[in-house]
C-alpha cells in the first residue's frame, strides 16, 4: 500500500468517526468496590464534636475551638466568653463542618440541662 493511500484511508476513517458521531471510548472512573478500605469515604464523612448540653456549646477537636450561641446566631472561638460554664460533655458525630446546623436534632436527643 502506498503512502498516499495510507494517508487517504486514515483521513476517511477520521471523517467517518467525526462525521457520523461514532464515539471513541473515553476513560471513566468508578467508585471503589464495597470491600475496599476507602469505599464511601467522600460520601459519608463524619465530623466529631464534644457537645455540652448545659451551655449548648460544641467543641471541635479538628479546629481546636468552640461553637457557641451568641446574639441570636453562632460564633466560633478558641476560647469561650466569660460566664459560659460547660458542664458535662457528650461525644456527637454530625454530618457537616458546622454543628449548629444540626442543633435542632441534637437538642432533641440531649435536652438542655441546668448545671447546679
Amino acid at each position: 500500500m502506498s503512502k498516499s493511500r495510507k494517508i487517504g484511508t486514515t483521513l476517511v476513517a477520521m471523517l467517518l468517526f467525526w462525521g457520523f458521531g461514532i464515539a471513541v471510548p473515553s476513560m471513566t472512573y468508578a467508585d471503589p468496590p464495597r470491600h475496599a478500605k476507602a469505599y464511601g469515604y467522600k460520601k459519608n464523612k463524619a465530623y466529631k464534636y464534644t457537645y455540652y448540653p448545659a451551655s449548648q456549646v460544641y467543641y471541635s477537636p479538628v479546629r481546636g475551638g468552640y461553637y457557641y450561641p451568641y446574639a441570636g446566631g453562632w460564633r466560633f472561638g478558641v476560647t469561650l466568653p466569660t460566664g459560659i460554664i460547660l458542664g458535662n460533655g457528650v461525644a456527637v458525630t454530625l454530618g457537616g463542618p458546622t454543628p449548629y446546623v444540626y442543633h435542632p436534632t441534637v437538642i432533641q436527643q440531649y435536652p438542655v440541662v441546668i448545671v447546679p
